[in-house]
């Protein structure tokens, strides 16, 4: 097939799975496969949620890569002890969540101890020794009309408790609590303020080399109790605190950004936007933008435009867009290939960089479809002068074939987790 026909088939395909968020799952690494969208839902299904007690006492003793081996180790024992039909996802900030159908809440209660316990004897070699650590489980029983992001909230909370109690055991929630699960208007307020609502970052990499050519910043609230959680845990409390509190959040962003926009040798930084900062209007959203062009470099920022971005006043997102590449700064399509963020979004607004799906990624070496599809997409951003990030790597397998199709950039737990600015400020200054 010449390359004018792959592009139209692939092309095609983009467009049709651009229309919405469904889609076939595909596998986040080769040891844990995702949890079948189909399924989150059906009755009588379970969820454990792990995470090792201390990972951040290793990172800090040792290093990351020790943490990360750790971790591994810990996901492949999980992983060969699953019961049939169960399967394993790793979350952001290291933690793993087993979903098994057709469980009762005692039965995964036992699965969740003895996966516990298994995992515990794991160790892995550190720069002093062997490093090891216990386990702590959170396990609910999910209910049919529950979504998974509350299903996983509510084995959070498990988690929660079962660390206050100690760590090293296994906390359960029987049913779905009546009341909302979210934080207070005053817990989150108050995160603001002592700053444990803060940005976390991931290197986005040169592929060929592995150097860090930019950050992409990501909101997080580090919890009293060490959980980090990503915004689906508090943004619906965050929308409705008063713009007073609101307005600290590009404080939190600035400082995230300076680690690495003032550097001697400055790589960028981007940030997520949403319709509500396209819209341009005078609003918490709008202010927060003015506020980061005021004060950092714009032609070290990256704005990636979010999938599920709603653009109702698409004229003036569009001349607020041209007025901020006309500044220097550079736009992104993020997870390009999805949701809203399509073809027609890309041929409706003047971009830079495209963030490719992490499904066409996770797919590489299964049907072929998705190398077809990466190399129309690299020929796309070729023919439109466009930079192409892949994200989801987790793997040298897809770093190497994401090589291989062309593609120079990329994003993933592979080449790097997200962890606190700071953090990956002083790594950047560690010779290798």
């Amino acid at each position: 097939m010449d390359i004018a026909s792959l592009l139209f088939a692939a092309l095609a395909l983009l467009l049709g799975v651009g229309l919405g968020r469904w889609r076939r799952p595909r596998p986040t690494h080769p040891e844990l496969r995702a949890v079948p969208l189909a399924e989150r839902n059906s009755p009588g299904a379970a969820l454990a949620l792990f995470d090792l007690d201390g990972l951040t006492g290793v990172n800090d003793q040792h290093d990351f890569d020790t943490g990360d081996r750790l971790l591994h180790a810990v996901g492949d024992v999980l992983r060969r002890g699953l019961p049939p039909g169960a399967a394993l996802e790793r979350l952001e900030s290291g933690r793993l969540l087993i979903w098994a159908p057709d469980t009762d809440l005692d039965t995964a209660v036992g699965m969740a101890e003895r996966l516990r316990s298994l995992a515990s004897l794991v160790q892995v070699a550190g720069l002093d020794g062997t490093v090891a650590r216990t386990l702590s489980v959170g396990v609910v029983a999910t209910a049919t009309d529950e979504s998974r992001a509350r299903s996983i909230l509510r084995a959070d909370m498990a988690l929660a408790n079962a660390k206050r109690a100690g760590g090293n055991q296994t906390g359960a929630v029987r049913a779905a609590a009546a009341p909302s699960i979210m934080p207070s208007q005053d817990v989150i307020a108050d995160a603001i303020h002592t700053r444990a609502l803060e940005y976390h970052v991931q290197p986005i990499a040169r592929l060929s080399d592995r150097r860090a050519v930019g950050v992409e910043s990501l909101l997080r609230w580090n919890r009293p109790d060490g959980v980090v959680l990503g915004p689906g845990g508090f943004i619906d409390t965050l929308n409705r605190l008063p713009e007073a509190g609101v307005d600290l959040l590009p404080g939190v962003a600035i400082d995230a950004a300076e680690h690495f926009v003032r550097r001697p040798k400055p790589i960028y930084t981007t940030f997520n936007v949403t319709g509500a900062i396209l819209d341009g209007k005078d609003s918490p959203a709008g202010r927060w933008l003015t506020q980061i062009l005021d004060k950092l470099p714009a032609e070290h920022l990256v704005l990636e435009i979010v999938e599920t971005a709603v653009i109702v006043a698409p004229d003036r997102a569009h001349a607020l867009i041209e007025e901020l590449r006309a500044r220097g700064v550079r736009i992104a399509l993020d997870d390009f290939g999805t949701g809203l963020s399509n073809l027609e979004r890309l041929c409706s607004y003047p971009v830079d960089i495209l963030k490719v799906d992490r499904y066409f990624v996770a797919g590489l070496g299964t049907t072929g479809r998705e190398e077809a599809t990466l190399t129309a997409m690299v020929a796309l951003a070729k023919g439109m002068n466009l930079d192409l990030i892949a994200e989801g790597i987790e793997t040298e397998a897809q770093t190497q074939a994401l090589i291989d199709l062309g593609v120079h950039y990329g994003q993933g737990y592979h080449l790097g987790r997200p962890a606190p600015a700071a953090d990956w400020s002083a790594r950047m200054n560690t010779p290798a």
